[in-house]
């Protein structure tokens, strides 16, 4: 695969109410910045993320061990503020080499106004210029719809759904969907 380059960053970009937005990978000092702005999401928006983002130790491993060939953390920042965290997850070697993993956190103050769709469209590109070929993102359904439509706007399909695979704040079962997206396609169409 290409040695990924992250010269581009920082960038700066408008939302669509015009506020302006720094985008940019996470660095190592950025931990407490970044355990912040998990703090202050809602409870049920944290529940469904793979990590429990709300322990400094966890946090603080990952500004201890950037590494953006493996993972890209790639942060929203208003005003030296956190309002948006995506991260493109890779495997170096094996069967999956050739698929990434995306994630995009937005800090609800924030959502409704193109910020997740601007960093989705970020690893995207990031992902294509790896060499990567398709990428994954793992999504609840109800609770969860906003990003869903977001990633489908995006070109991302219905690959698999695990039923009752997850269960919400309340014990309910809930179907866990995986998108993908092949990146030719996608890169092609954008």
């Amino acid at each position: 695969m290409p040695t990924p380059t992250i010269t581009i960053y920082p960038k700066t970009l408008a939302l669509r109410d015009s506020t302006a937005v720094t985008l940019r990978p996470m660095v190592a000092t950025d931990g407490p910045a970044l355990l912040e702005f998990f703090l202050h999401l809602p409870e049920d928006d944290r529940f469904y993320l793979k990590d429990n983002v709300t322990a400094p130790g966890v946090i603080a491993a990952w500004a201890r061990d950037l590494d953006y060939e493996r993972v890209l953390p790639l942060l929203a920042l208003v005003d030296g503020r956190i309002v948006g965290d995506a991260t493109l997850h890779r495997r170096r070697g094996g069967a999956r080499r050739h698929v990434g993993e995306v994630r995009v956190t937005v800090d609800p103050a924030f959502r409704g106004r193109g910020l997740g769709t601007a960093l989705l469209h970020e690893v995207l590109d990031y992902a294509y210029q790896m060499g990567l070929e398709s990428v994954v993102f793992e999504l609840v359904e109800n609770t969860q719809d906003e990003a869903i439509d977001a990633a489908r706007r995006a070109g991302f399909v219905e690959s698999a759904r695990l039923i009752n695979h997850v269960k919400d704040t309340h014990g309910k079962p809930q179907d866990l969907i995986i998108l993908r997206l092949p990146l030719g396609k996608w890169y092609a169409w954008w």
